[in-house]
C-alpha cells in the first residue's frame, strides 16, 4: 500500500500547489484536506502493529486535517486552526516520547537552538500579533511555538532520521506561515508552507510503517 498511496499523496499535494499558484480557491477545498486524508490512510495501514505510537501519530494527523480545514475556509478561523494544530503537536510529542532513546548532547544542542530561534521568531512576529489580536493572540502564539519546538525535540529524541526530518519540515512550514502573516510578506509563501507541510506530515506518517 505504501507505493500507490505515496503516488496519490504526491499527486494530490501537487494539485494543491497548482491551486495556490493559479489562485483557484475551490480546488484548495479539495486538495488541501484531500492530501491529508490520504496521508492519514497511509499511516492507518501501519496499525495495529505500530501500537500506541501509531495511534498517537494518527490522532495528530486527524487534528492536523481539522486545522487545515479551519485555515482554508474563507472566514477568519486562524485561532481555531491554531488550537487544532496545537493539539496535533501534543499528540506527536506523546507519540515520539514512546520512541525516545535517551538524552544526550545532541538533544541539549537542539533544545538550545530551538530556544534561540523561537525567541527571535517570536520577537519578530510580536508587532503583527499585537496588531491582529493583542495579548490573547500573543499568548496563543507563544504556547504554539513552545509546542512545535517540543515536538521537534521529541522527534530528535527518537534518533529516527526520517521522523526528525519530517518534524523539522513541519517546523519550517509553520515558521514560513508565521513570518509571512505577522512579520513580513514573503514571495511564494503559500507554496513554501504547503510543500514543506505535506512533506513533513508524509514522513511522520511513514514512521508508523517502520520507515522512520
Amino acid at each position: 500500500m505504501l507505493e500507490p498511496l505515496s503516488v496519490a499523496i504526491g499527486l494530490a499535494g501537487v494539485g494543491d500547489l497548482i491551486a495556490i499558484w493559479r489562485g483557484v480557491r475551490w480546488l484548495r477545498y479539495v486538495f488541501k484536506p484531500g492530501t491529508m486524508f490520504l496521508i492519514i490512510a497511509l499511516a492507518a495501514t501501519g496499525l495495529p502493529e505500530a501500537g500506541t505510537f501509531g495511534y498517537l501519530v494518527l490522532a495528530g494527523l486527524v487534528f492536523s486535517v481539522a486545522g487545515d480545514i479551519f485555515l482554508v475556509l474563507p472566514q477568519n478561523r486562524f485561532l481555531a486552526g491554531l488550537v487544532s494544530f496545537f493539539l496535533a503537536h501534543l499528540m506527536y510529542i506523546a507519540a515520539f516520547s514512546t520512541r525516545r532513546t535517551g538524552w544526550g548532547l545532541l538533544d541539549a544542542a537542539v533544545l538550545s537552538g530551538l530556544a534561540v530561534v523561537g525567541l527571535l521568531l517570536f520577537r519578530r512576529m510580536r508587532p503583527g500579533l499585537i496588531r491582529e489580536g493583542g495579548g490573547p493572540l500573543q499568548a496563543a502564539a507563544g504556547l504554539y511555538l513552545a509546542a512545535i519546538s517540543a515536538m521537534v525535540l521529541a522527534a530528535v529524541g527518537t534518533r529516527l532520521p526520517g521522523l526528525v526530518l519530517g518534524a523539522l519540515l513541519f517546523y519550517v512550514s509553520d515558521a514560513i506561515l508565521a513570518w509571512n502573516r505577522f512579520a513580513r510578506p514573503l514571495p511564494g509563501a503559500n507554496l513554501g508552507v504547503m510543500s514543506t507541510y505535506f512533506a513533513g506530515q508524509y514522513l511522520i506518517a511513514v514512521s508508523v510503517l517502520g520507515g522512520g
